[in-house]
């Protein structure tokens, strides 16, 4: 974990503990904005709350720096919430590291029998030859052949039908051939392109590229373009 930063390993142990970002915020005694900004790398907590930040995930001041890995085994991946997928760099069942992968994994996200989203978590690069039945935060590049039936983030490029959630893209470009039917955001110079924009543009920092927006347009820095 040492490659990951402080917004990366804040987001990861409140996954980890099952906090929203309003729990966390609340435990701290902070705003839901300031948790928002801390994991997408906008600012960084006081350092007064780094111990208390420790605390609350069980883990050392070392630990939130990235300076161990957060995860001993497979053992410990396993023990976790059975809804959500992870892809990690393992020897046997030793994890050596959760980090982006140069080649792309192939990966299948089958539709749950109960009904109910699967999370998947990929620090690397996602090929997806059919539908995504799930929400996926990803850290490298998401090529999807259909559609996304959930909410999307990523640092990286996205490429994909249509998504059926809401859509967030930091510094790469998210790339929709057919609708996005919820909220739109975009940081740190991100771009999304897509037909149509079902729900709010509730952030832009960088530009949003599509032919009509049906919700409203909140805290744009950027550029909206209607093609």
């Amino acid at each position: 974990m040492e490659n990951l930063k402080l917004h990366d390993t804040i987001s990861f142990y409140r996954k980890q503990q099952n906090l929203t970002q309003e729990a966390l915020a609340q435990k701290l005694g902070v705003t839901n904005q300031s948790v928002s900004k801390w994991e997408s790398a906008q600012c960084y907590p006081d350092i007064s709350l780094i111990p208390q930040l420790a605390d609350i995930f069980g883990i050392s001041i070392d630990e939130l720096f990235g300076k161990e890995p957060c995860i001993s085994g497979l053992k410990d991946v396993f023990s976790l919430r059975d809804d959500v997928i992870r892809v990690v760099v393992a020897r046997g069942q030793q994890i050596i590291d959760i980090k982006e992968i140069n080649e792309q994994i192939l990966l299948e996200i089958p539709k749950r029998e109960d009904g109910q989203r699967t999370r998947v978590e990929v620090f690397g690069n996602i090929n997806c030859k059919d539908s995504i039945f799930g929400d996926v935060e990803c850290q490298g590049s998401i090529q999807c052949s259909k559609d996304i039936f959930g909410n999307v983030s990523s640092s990286g490029n996205i490429d994909c039908n249509t998504i059926y959630g809401d859509a967030s893209n930091f510094y790469g470009t998210l790339s929709c051939k057919g609708d996005i039917h919820g909220n739109a955001s975009t940081f740190q110079g991100g771009t999304i392109s897509c037909s149509n924009i079902l729900g709010n543009v509730v952030h832009c920092q960088g530009s949003v590229t599509c032919e009509k927006i049906e919700g409203n347009v909140e805290e744009c820095q950027g550029n909206i373009i209607y093609k």
